[in-house]
């Protein structure tokens, strides 16, 4: 690898997408810029192919090698992670995914007031994969009911049967002030699927489990 010597002094925009320098100590703090010297062409694989960073306007950009770390534009690793990334200048930050507080998670912002056979587990497995953001439902009669306060115009989760409990059939039903808006049956061995319920504001929403012996997740609740 050719050793290439040169200034390069890192604006907002640069740090940005080169986050992991570490040019921003903490929240607020007002960006630097500093002189230093990086190898350049070092070549960057994923899984076996090639990595070619690109910056928004799809033009390719540089990685390079500073005191043996190995720096790549932050937008294209996002690109690979299949995560959008945002910079925020007004607070000095570059996010990957979501935002902190961007997503209204159901438990966060209105948890259930009335509960039967139900449970907040910090993660739980279905189908052999890890979910958050959510919670379980098990035996004849589990439900949750909540205070919606008519905020909300939808629900959305995924549900399935947690890893390890009976998988015979199941029956969720979602209630809308009191009255039926959606049933959803569940079949033996089905993976899990994204379910999105309209909520058209409603004052309250019930969940209910019909049925004897599965236990079913409802992972990373989001309301909108």
């Amino acid at each position: 690898m050719k050793k290439l010597y040169r200034a390069r002094h890192f604006l907002a925009g640069a740090i940005a997408m080169a986050l992991a320098l570490c040019l921003i100590p903490q929240a607020r703090a007002a960006l630097t810029s500093r002189t230093i010297e990086v190898l350049q062409g070092v070549d960057i694989y994923v899984d076996g192919v090639k990595m070619v960073p690109t910056d928004a306007n799809g033009k390719q950009v540089e990685t390079f090698v500073y005191n043996g770390t190995t720096y790549v534009p932050l937008r294209a690793v996002s690109q690979y992670l299949d995560k959008s990334v945002s910079w925020d200048g007004e607070n000095q930050r570059a996010y990957i995914g979501e935002k902190p507080g961007e997503k209204q998670y159901l438990l966060d912002v209105c948890p259930p007031y009335q509960v039967h056979g139900y449970e907040t587990p910090s993660s739980f497995e279905m189908a052999g994969k890890t979910y958050t953001n959510g919670f379980t439902l098990h035996w004849n009669d589990g439900m949750a009911l909540f205070n919606l306060d008519g905020k909300y115009e939808t629900l959305e989760f995924d549900l399935g049967f947690v890893n390890g409990t009976d998988n015979s059939s199941a029956t969720v039903t979602f209630y809308l002030d009191g009255t039926v808006s959606q049933v959803i049956k569940v079949e033996p061995e089905t993976l899990p699927q994204h379910v999105v319920i309209p909520l058209n504001h409603a004052q309250q929403l019930k969940i209910t489990l019909d049925d004897w012996y599965p236990e079913m997740g409802f992972a990373n609740a989001v309301l909108g």
